[in-house]
């Protein structure tokens, strides 16, 4: 009796070891631009309310050794102080409101609003490789890039899990 006792409890045991768990690990699951930028919302907007509070100081943070200037202070620019901020960066947030074209060689263009309802629309050009997850974010999306003055072009996308 007591080996049938063990064998029942082996096998009671056994069964509920080998017992396969259907619920998705989130760690395996793929994660796209949106997940990403949801999670990082709360960091972008602080670092761009810095960036802009330093850029209205004319205390221009740097990235890779290049001035950084947040879009609404460069708006509000003298010609002259534009001109000094030439190949330098500008930390732009819009909402994703057309796409323009898309080439191979060219990349991706897009406008983009300050505010949803704005009526005036800039134009804003990403590298090929963010179509996909341009096109993910859908019209609409906040979105977060930098992009090389003067002319907003050569844009990269921020806060969308991208590895450097």
């Amino acid at each position: 009796m007591p080996i049938i006792r063990i064998i029942c409890l082996c096998a009671v045991i056994l069964g509920i070891l080998s017992a396969k768990d259907d619920s998705p690990n989130p760690y395996t699951l793929p994660k796209d631009g949106a997940y990403y930028l949801e999670h990082n919302i709360e960091i972008l907007n602080n670092f761009l309310e810095q960036v802009k509070k330093q850029s209205e100081e004319r205390n221009y943070p740097f990235f890779r050794s290049r001035p950084l200037v947040e879009h609404t202070v460069y708006r509000t620019l003298s010609p002259k102080e534009k001109e000094s901020l030439q190949g330098g960066i500008v930390l732009t947030r819009f909402f994703l409101s057309s796409f323009i074209r898309y080439s191979h060689l060219g990349g991706v263009g897009v406008g983009g609003k300050f505010t949803k309802n704005a009526e005036n629309e800039m134009y804003f050009s990403f590298d090929g490789r963010y179509l996909s997850d341009l096109k993910a974010l859908g019209l609409g999306r906040e979105i977060f890039a930098y992009c090389v003055l003067p002319r907003f072009d050569k844009c990269i996308m921020l806060g969308i899990g991208e590895e450097w």
